[in-house]
């Protein structure tokens, strides 16, 4: 009877998780029975890079996220032939967790999130640079 129960609950369980886990991102993962917070804590490397502007494309950069469970963030980034640079802060999602929030001082990144797996980080950014359109699109490989 108690075995008969506990298989009821869990089927129950991965029914609801299946209606409830909808597809958020445009290349992301139908079903995951991890929350959006454990898939994206982790150390990202990317894999992928692109930085258009009215001026042409640039895909010369590297990057490494690292996204830490207590909310703080390290980015290193290289654009080359620039030297790396370092930023640190605080980190969180918008109400719907289609956005990532990377907090540095007064300063808020706002990335949103194109695919988000447990090993697979997909990550655009629209802005403007001298009055031209600029999109930043980052594909990261964790560990």
């Amino acid at each position: 009877m108690i075995k008969s129960t506990i298989t009821k609950l869990s089927l129950l369980f991965i029914v609801a998780v299946s209606f409830t886990a909808c597809d958020k991102y445009e290349e992301g993962a139908n079903v995951s029975l991890l929350t959006a917070k454990m898939r994206v804590t982790n150390v990202w490397t990317s894999s992928a890079f692109t930085y258009e502007t009215a001026l042409g494309t640039s895909t010369s950069s590297t990057s490494v996220l690292t996204i830490e469970k207590d909310g703080n963030f390290t980015a290193v980034t290289t654009l080359s032939p620039l030297p790396s640079s370092t930023t640190t802060g605080t980190w969180g999602f918008n109400s719907d967790k289609t956005q990532l929030l990377l907090t540095n001082g007064n300063s808020v990144d706002t990335w949103d999130i194109i695919k988000l797996k447990n090993k697979e980080l997909k990550l655009k950014q629209v802005g403007s640079f001298l009055g031209s359109e600029t999109i930043t699109t980052i594909e990261y490989n964790g560990e």
